[in-house]
């Protein structure tokens, strides 16, 4: 899903100069703080459900990556790994 934005460049004008419009295309909405990001401040983490027991991942922002705010999306229901 295309972004028209990246909420990371946008508050860094060295980003915006450097990646420009490229990474739009493929940016996605943060599942976590619902911001548009393009695919250059994009990062995965990954968890295991714990009732299957199955691996799964997700791409978030690197804000919210580097600030661990994926670790309280549904911890009920995911056994966090990264």
């Amino acid at each position: 899903m295309a972004v028209t934005h990246c909420h990371i460049c946008d508050s860094n004008p060295e980003d915006k100069r450097r990646y420009g419009d490229a990474g739009l295309e493929d940016g996605i909405i943060c599942p976590i703080c619902l911001r548009p990001t393009c695919r250059f401040h994009l990062g995965t983490v990954r968890w295991r459900w714990r009732d299957s027991g199955k691996l799964d991942s997700a791409r978030i922002c690197l804000a919210c990556k580097n600030a661990y705010r994926h670790r309280d999306w549904d911890p009920v229901r995911r056994d966090w790994i990264s």
